[in-house]
């Protein structure tokens, strides 16, 4: 056993022995779908991604976004907890502890007060953060035609007598593993 794998004289016992000093288990309340569908396990790392409308966006007419909150995060638990109901009952949540820093535990809070929380579960090796720039509805459907760019013509420069174009058909034959490529004008060429 190495100290290094023990935890600290007395940081107690339980999860909170394996929380970094500067860091925080911040606890995501999630289903089947939104757990990687139970396949998050201590140790693993995920991406936190919400899903919401944006008060105040500059676009309301976008729809709901999604975006990449957090990334690269580690797994420190994952399992069930017991709430009670409208009713006062104990039922069974899904939780997964995250380990954070403050700045992002709030982040977190506020998120799964406000927005849907989907965690997507990524490579071990993989630890580069990219800059998704977020996706909105609008753009799932297509955004609206956007009109082209025109050609400006100089004055003074001639154009280019446009080539009459022939049209031809090409015949691929395989047989077995030889390839052989005939070409054939078309009808209109003949006449």
């Amino acid at each position: 056993m190495l100290d290094s794998r023990l935890a600290a004289v007395g940081s107690g016992g339980g999860l909170a022995a394996t929380i970094p000093q500067g860091m925080r288990a911040s606890a995501v309340k999630v289903n089947d779908v939104v757990g990687v569908a139970g396949f998050v396990t201590p140790g693993m790392r995920v991406d936190v991604l919400i899903a919401g409308n944006a008060p105040g966006a500059a676009n309301a007419s976008e729809g709901t976004r999604v975006k990449t909150l957090l990334q690269n995060i580690q797994v420190l638990s994952a399992g069930t907890d017991i709430q009670k109901d409208a009713e006062g009952k104990p039922q069974q949540v899904q939780v997964v502890n995250l380990l954070v820093s403050p700045e992002q535990a709030e982040m977190l809070s506020l998120a799964s007060s406000e927005t849907h929380i989907q965690l997507v579960l990524r490579n071990p090796l993989d630890t580069k953060e990219d800059q998704p720039p977020g996706t909105a509805m609008a753009q799932l459907f297509g955004e609206p035609s956007k009109p082209r760019p025109v050609a400006v013509s100089h004055p003074g420069t001639p154009k280019a007598a446009a080539a009459p174009s022939s049209r031809m058909y090409m015949v691929e034959v395989f047989n077995g593993s030889k390839k052989t490529e005939a070409k054939f004008p078309s009808g209109e060429d003949k006449q």
